[in-house]
């Protein structure tokens, strides 16, 4: 017997993942349209540019990026795509039958 198989039996009784499933897809189509427009809001960086021209990049704003706008947004992703992660192996333990 797979291991998954038996991890998934002793985990989730098959009385949960009847309604457990469509959750699941609900919360991960949000988490996935959250996510879409998160990476829309950001903004396209071009930060190395600069040094081929001999312009200076460090500013004030670079700087204090790590409370900027951008930094949030960056973190926002990440934490996105760790929680759609999570989401669809869960989806998958949820669709293993002994």
């Amino acid at each position: 017997m797979n291991f998954m198989y038996m991890l998934s039996a002793a985990l989730i009784p098959a009385e949960v993942t009847n309604w457990l499933r469509p959750t699941i897809q609900i919360i991960m189509t949000l988490v996935s349209v959250a996510a879409i427009v998160i990476v829309l809001m950001q903004k396209g960086t071009n930060d190395n540019i600069g040094v081929i021209g001999g312009q200076e990049t460090e500013t004030y704003a670079g700087k204090n990026k790590a409370k900027s706008k951008e930094s949030i947004l960056k973190k926002l992703t990440i934490v996105m795509g760790v929680l759609f992660l999570v989401l669809s192996v869960l989806f998958f333990i949820t669709y293993l039958e002994v």
